[in-house]
């Protein structure tokens, strides 16, 4: 994610990474950019090849895709040794001839203490500044971070029992929809969507289970997808995650996707991460396109320039492939079979 303030110390440093990543990191190698940059966050390495990959990965970062004048490395973490390790280890890739960004502050933070490699510092984080970063991020509408990444897979989690009794019906109307009801359908899930916008009220079971049997079909799911921008994110991300939580298991893929996009958008990468592990199945296309994205730290201002002409597109494309397919349906007398077109239940495409 990107993000700009004003850090003035080691302790402002430590409170403000879990507001940027969205959860208090554990084991984990910060890297904060200092000025316009991506934020990122990866796993300690446990293996030689597991350091590899790391410093692969970061490099590719902020020496190529992002390069960025100044650096904050913050390794968390109860052992020294590898903590310093990665540090010392991506310090060095990534100053290698001089020609990455400036590194510090660098910081192996254990619970509340922190020691600072680079001047031999050490200290604790006032709890005072603790409290009045998490005051500000709370005066901007910004919820407190989780305790844990796992509290973000818990969230997702949920009762499906509503939704399923519902499920089986709303599948097999899907499944009988001629084009122009198909079509209707459609306009339904965008009124729902635009509904939530104005009134953030979570749908009744039965219309989740609506949504859920439509949204698998790339026809539906695209409107909905360029629906999404960095501005109302927050709130599709609210939208997506009751649905995942509530979705039975062969149909969860599809909301945990666009809960990863909206996840995405709104700069919180771990949760996007952690909604893309929600996926039973081969991630489809618009799932491999936000990992993507998170893997190259991708601003997520990108989508908000790319997104209206990819969606004119499709809706060129959509409308071509409609005026086909009422050409073809006097002959399957009106009827959708589950493969038809790439958007089925048996397709591999995006709307899979």
């Amino acid at each position: 994610m990107t993000d700009t303030r004003t850090i003035r110390s080691h302790d402002e440093l430590i409170a403000y990474i879990p507001h940027a990543m969205g959860f208090h990191p554990e084991s984990s190698l910060v890297c904060v950019s200092v000025g316009v940059g991506p934020h990122s966050r990866i796993d300690l390495p446990s293996s030689p090849d597991e350091m590899e990959e790391l410093l692969q990965q970061l490099s590719d970062v902020y020496l190529h895709r992002h390069p960025v004048p100044r650096l904050a490395l913050v390794a968390y973490g109860e052992k020294g040794l590898d903590c310093l390790e990665a540090l010392t280890s991506l310090a060095a890739t990534l100053n290698y001839g001089g020609r990455g960004p400036d590194i510090g502050p660098m910081l192996w933070v254990n619970g509340d203490q922190w020691y600072d490699v680079l001047n031999d510092s050490r200290g604790t984080v006032d709890p005072v500044v603790r409290d009045r970063i998490d005051a500000e991020f709370a005066f901007m509408g910004r919820a407190i971070p989780t305790g844990r990444r796992e509290d973000l897979a818990a969230a997702m989690q949920g009762d499906p029992s509503g939704v399923a009794e519902h499920l089986s019906a709303a599948q097999a109307r899907v499944l009988d929809m001629d084009t122009c009801a198909h079509g209707a359908e459609v306009r339904w899930l965008e009124s729902c969507l635009d509904g939530f916008l104005q009134n953030g009220k979570y749908l009744e079971d039965d219309a989740a289970a609506r949504v859920l049997a439509i949204i698998h079909d790339s026809g539906a799911r695209d409107p909905a997808v360029f629906r999404m921008n960095r501005e109302n994110a927050p709130a599709f991300s609210d939208f997506w995650q009751d649905l995942v939580r509530r979705a039975p298991e062969q149909v969860r893929d599809s909301p945990a996707t666009m809960l990863a996009l909206s996840s995405f958008l709104e700069g919180k990468g771990a949760k996007a991460w952690t909604a893309l592990d929600q996926l039973t199945e081969a991630r489809d296309r618009l799932a491999d396109m936000v990992a993507t994205a998170l893997e190259q730290a991708i601003d997520p201002a990108a989508w908000d320039k790319a997104a209206p002409v990819v969606a004119r597109a499709l809706m060129q494309q959509a409308a071509l492939r409609d005026t086909t397919v009422h050409e073809r349906s006097s002959h399957d007398h009106g009827r959708r079979s589950p493969g038809i077109e790439g958007t089925g239940p048996e397709s591999s495409a995006p709307g899979r």
